[in-house]
């Protein structure tokens, strides 16, 4: 497993609040989590990613490096600045 970091961009695979994979940055680390920001997700996932408020703590074994090239090259729902102020 690669070694996360603040400000990694990672893919999350989906869990008890979310139904699809979800892409993110990474906000803090803990032992064997980290507190993440949403940035990418399924639009079928709106009401859930909602009501995390595009904020989650996932399991480091949960998700994975990705770059900046493989999220542009996604059809997902990309979180804005005013989504994250409401």
């Amino acid at each position: 497993m690669a070694k996360i970091a603040v400000g990694d961009r990672v893919k999350c695979q989906k869990n008890g609040n979310t139904d699809y994979d979800f892409y993110a940055k990474v906000e803090k680390v803990y032992e064997n989590s980290a507190y993440v920001t949403i940035t990418h997700y399924d639009v079928r996932d709106d009401i859930n990613v909602a009501e995390l408020q595009y904020r989650a703590v996932i399991a480091l074994k949960k998700m994975k490096l990705v770059t900046e090239s493989e999220l542009n090259r996604t059809d997902l729902q990309k979180v804005s600045a005013a989504m994250l102020a409401e």
